[in-house]
């Protein structure tokens, strides 16, 4: 484990920097050549924030060789100072009101900021608490209390890491803090990924950043799905395997959805665009879209007849199948950020967007629309981040893994 300094800028005592306290900007280049591209994007983020050296410094490289990467931290760090630098590499990235999915991009998000704590700490397996460890221990392992009132964003190794462990003992530790991010997908395999830090780069674990002080986190998670069906009792189940659902076999009940489809949507169904939703625990009055976890149909077993799903589902869990396209994965993103807006009508400071490698062009047919989406709803407020290989973000209250999904994470003041 690996632990980088704080930084505390309400220190700070530069005139410009005092002008601009709580200023962000975005940044994106194309260049194929790394070097250049960091100049590019350094330029543009110069132009927005001035001469001064940004407090904070999001990095998401796309396309760049693993080991060329390695040359990151130096290149920026001439610019950036004593300022903190996270970031990682991906299959493509969002910046400066763009989605880039196709060749060498290089992303930057830069902040001034003002009366905010940073905490960066690399962590590995080895080093994780045990999910039965007190919650002292994960306290100890970050350096930071619940008292703190800290929000987090992790970026992660699919290969070396149990993201799930991870988000499993911070909620705990941490019940009511907002965590967001994404898994690497520029690795193939084990030892590729970039994790950047500081001066240094690691190729496997995660890499946590804790956010305190005069700051929150906003999750605003699509799952892109929407319900088909009626709701359904699990009646018997062991673990990821569904026996019965409202006292029938599954297979039963499949066909019976499938029944009840327009042509397009059982082209959908045949297309194994179909999702499972577990609806959630709290009190409500109907269940609708928004209620579920979504997650993946593995398949039925073809000599139990069991439904085998991406998740656990205890017996008296209400369940809903679910469809996937481009049309139901905008409408979702629409009404989450619809919702959102509702609650908070405030242009944010920036953003970070993690969405999954399954959505962009290869959804959606154009490039941006996510994004799109977010401006139209909350202005042009800077937005950076990266297509992932799992995104995390919360859902009632809780943190998930999830797939196909885009999370945002909205950058606000928690003093106004």
């Amino acid at each position: 484990m690996s632990s980088f300094p704080r930084t505390k800028p309400e220190s700070r005592t530069d005139a410009d920097a005092v002008e601009a306290t709580v200023k962000w900007a975005s940044a994106l280049s194309a260049e194929r050549e790394l070097a250049p591209a960091v100049d590019e994007a350094v330029a543009q983020l110069r132009d927005a924030l001035g001469q001064v050296e940004p407090d904070l410094l999001f990095a998401f490289a796309a396309g760049h060789d693993s080991r060329d990467l390695e040359r990151l931290p130096a290149l920026l760090h001439p610019w950036l100072g004593d300022g903190m630098l996270v970031g990682c590499s991906c299959s493509g990235v969002a910046g400066h009101g763009r989605e880039y999915e196709e060749g060498p991009a290089l992303s930057l998000m830069a902040a001034l900021l003002t009366d905010v704590e940073l905490t960066a700490v690399h962590v590995d397996q080895a080093s994780l608490p045990a999910l039965t460890a007190s919650r002292d221990a994960w306290w100890r392992l970050l350096g930071i209390r619940p008292e703190d009132e800290p929000s987090f964003t992790i970026f992660a190794d699919p290969y070396s890491f149990d993201i799930e462990h991870c988000i499993r003992g911070l909620d705990r530790a941490y019940p009511g803090s907002t965590v967001i991010g994404g898994l690497t997908s520029a690795a193939s395999q084990p030892g590729q990924a970039c994790l950047l830090a500081g001066h240094d780069m690691y190729r496997a674990g995660a890499l946590l950043l804790a956010w305190t002080g005069n700051v929150r986190l906003e999750g605003i998670v699509s799952q892109g799905c929407r319900p088909v069906g009626d709701p359904l009792f699990v009646t018997s189940s062991d673990g990821n395997r569904i026996h019965e659902l409202d006292g029938k076999a599954p297979r039963e009940l499949l066909g019976q959805v499938f029944s009840s489809l327009s042509p397009a949507d059982r082209d959908l169904f045949n297309a194994r665009q179909l999702f499972i939703g577990l609806a959630l625990p709290g009190p409500r009055q109907s269940i609708g879209a928004g209620d579920f976890l979504v997650r993946e149909v593995v398949g039925l077993d073809s000599e139990s007849g069991d439904l085998v799903i991406g998740a656990q589902a205890s017996a008296n869990t209400i369940v809903q199948f679910h469809l996937r396209d481009a049309e139901a994965s905008a409408a979702d993103l629409e009404r989450e950020l619809a919702r959102h807006r509702s609650i908070d009508p405030a242009e944010p400071s920036a953003a970070l967007m993690f969405a999954c490698i399954g959505r962009g062009a290869s959804l959606y047919g154009v490039p941006g629309r996510d994004s799109g989406m977010f401006r139209r709803a909350f202005g042009d407020a800077p937005l950076g981040g990266m297509f992932c290989a799992g995104e995390i973000g919360p859902v009632q209250g809780a943190t998930f893994l999830h797939g196909y999904t885009a999370v945002f994470g909205l950058v606000r003041p928690r003093r106004r």
